[in-house]
């Protein structure tokens, strides 16, 4: 009898686990937080294409650092020229390639933002914390311009989610930290503010103390950023006594005024629900001090607006130097929001309450950009008016005369005047009688007795008293143009050379 073959089977295939309920809602808030913030970009970059604001002083300024890479200048660190020299390269010498960075790096944090406040807590919080950063009027308002802030602050939302994951047993996050830190600083020293955050988190969390960890962290940050140090010390510390004195400018140490004026614009920085948000889960300290997600944020939060609030107080300090503070804030104050007796509707509110205020931005920006007939206090951008304006009529005596250098006593109609007719370092001069520089520009570009070059000077008001410690000056144009319908600026033009004395 034959014998009955016996066949082996194989094991059946193990069934895939259906992917959990929590999973899968993660899921669901990340496509959510990667629609919102590609579709803010694609408004953010249209409305840049549009050039409804003129180019302000600092964005020409960081424009011809580009120009000349460096690893620092007098007044900040080398970052952003470099950035925005990889813009223009790409876009061209364009308001639209000079900003173009700013809604992307806004962008990047946002999702930062998500990743960092997924890992701590929950998708859910990640997208409305996302959202409320990025759709904050502050937010809306810095991406139609460049600026050191959301350079910088790209490598602080890094440095934010390395800490997040940062642990006992790898080190790879400590060094992202350090490098993110590194870079930080390379942008703007706010960026410190962040490993005096971090050194707090560090000393007082003794579960996620990690003293390797940090020593690499801190080994790498100055890695990174040792070739500025470099730079400084080859020119007399020059950027950092600048910083030191611009947050120090004197006069009165009791100044209720200003800080109330800093702190009612923190309103329209980050919202007017986040702002009294954070706040108010900073408040409530005791009631999630064991919680070290919430001990981690509350360290690079606190620091750096009680810095700036005092600073505030007994000098001044402009909106946007607390900014950094909202990268970690912002997950706080949505946190706080969605948690015990609080309602969702409140962080809706945050965000259309955003999008009326930046709408109404841009509208009157769009009805300013038509021409100088509107009043002048309602304008946001008011103080870039002027250099539109300004500059085609010195760029123009400038080729016409066949002017080797534009000359002015002012560093910000240089700025303006270099980006707006692409000219480089050699091609501006300073009117510095002090000798002594104070910003870049009388840094690299003062004018010297015995400068035998043709100049155009172009100055505001009257030039006649510059003009005549020249050998020859001859005055070409004189005059005034509009800005707003009840504002004139009066200019002089001059053609000069043989330059004497001061």
């Amino acid at each position: 009898m034959a014998r009955a073959k016996t066949s082996k089977r194989k094991n059946p295939p193990k069934k895939r686990k259906a992917p959990s309920k929590k999973a899968a809602q993660g899921a669901r808030w990340q496509v959510y937080t990667l629609a919102l913030l590609a579709v803010l970009l694609v408004v953010r970059l249209a409305v840049n294409a549009m050039g409804l604001v003129p180019v302000h002083f600092d964005e020409g300024q960081y424009w011809a650092y580009g120009q000349e890479l460096d690893w620092g200048y007098y007044s900040k660190p080398p970052l952003v020229g470099g950035v925005i020299r990889v813009t223009t390269d790409l876009m061209g010498d364009t308001l639209f390639g000079l900003r173009l960075a700013t809604p992307i790096a806004h962008t990047l944090i946002a999702w930062l933002i998500f990743l960092t406040a997924r890992q701590l807590f929950d998708a859910m919080t990640g997208f409305w914390a996302a959202a409320g950063y990025a759709l904050a009027p502050g937010v809306g308002v810095s991406s139609m311009i460049i600026s050191t802030d959301p350079v910088m602050m790209v490598f602080w939302a890094l440095a934010l989610y390395a800490m997040a994951q940062a642990d006992k047993t790898r080190l790879v996050w400590w060094a992202v930290m350090g490098a993110a830190i590194g870079l930080g600083m390379l942008a703007k020293y706010t960026m410190l503010a962040f490993a005096v955050g971090l050194i707090g988190w560090f000393l007082f969390t003794p579960d996620r103390r990690n003293w390797a960890g940090m020593a690499v962290t801190l080994a790498v940050a100055m890695l990174v950023f040792a070739p500025n140090l470099i730079w400084n010390a080859e020119n007399s510390f020059a950027t950092i006594t600048h910083v030191a004195e611009d947050a120090n400018p004197g006069g009165s140490l009791f100044n209720p005024g200003k800080l109330a004026e800093f702190l009612g614009a923190q309103f329209g920085v980050i919202g007017v629900i986040f702002f009294p948000a954070i706040g108010l889960a900073l408040w409530h300290w005791r009631s999630w001090k064991p919680a070290p997600e919430m001990r981690l944020l509350a360290w690079q939060t606190v620091p750096l607006l009680a810095a700036i609030t005092v600073l505030a107080f007994v000098t001044r300090a402009q909106p946007n130097w607390a900014v950094p503070a909202y990268v970690a804030g912002s997950i706080l104050a949505a946190h706080w929001l969605l948690g015990a007796g609080r309602r969702v509707w409140m962080i809706w509110g945050q965000m259309v309450l955003s999008v009326v205020a930046v709408a109404a931005v841009w509208g009157i920006a769009a009805v300013y950009a038509s021409g100088p007939d509107w009043p002048r206090a309602p304008d946001p951008f008011k103080k870039m008016r002027l250099s539109e304006p300004f500059c085609e009529r010195a760029l123009a005596a400038m080729s016409e005369e066949g002017a080797e250098i534009l000359l002015s006593n002012d560093r910000r109609r240089l700025s303006e005047c270099m980006f707006l007719g692409g000219l480089s370092w050699d091609e501006i001069g300073v009117w510095n009688p002090k000798l002594a520089p104070q910003n870049h520009h009388e840094l690299v570009a003062t004018i010297y007795p015995g400068d035998e070059r043709m100049m155009l000077l172009a100055v505001l008001g009257g030039g006649a008293e510059i003009a005549r410690r020249f050998e020859e000056a001859r005055e070409i144009d004189t005059g005034s143009f509009p800005t707003h319908s009840d504002r004139d600026i009066s200019y002089s033009l001059w053609v000069v050379q043989g330059f004497k004395q001061y």
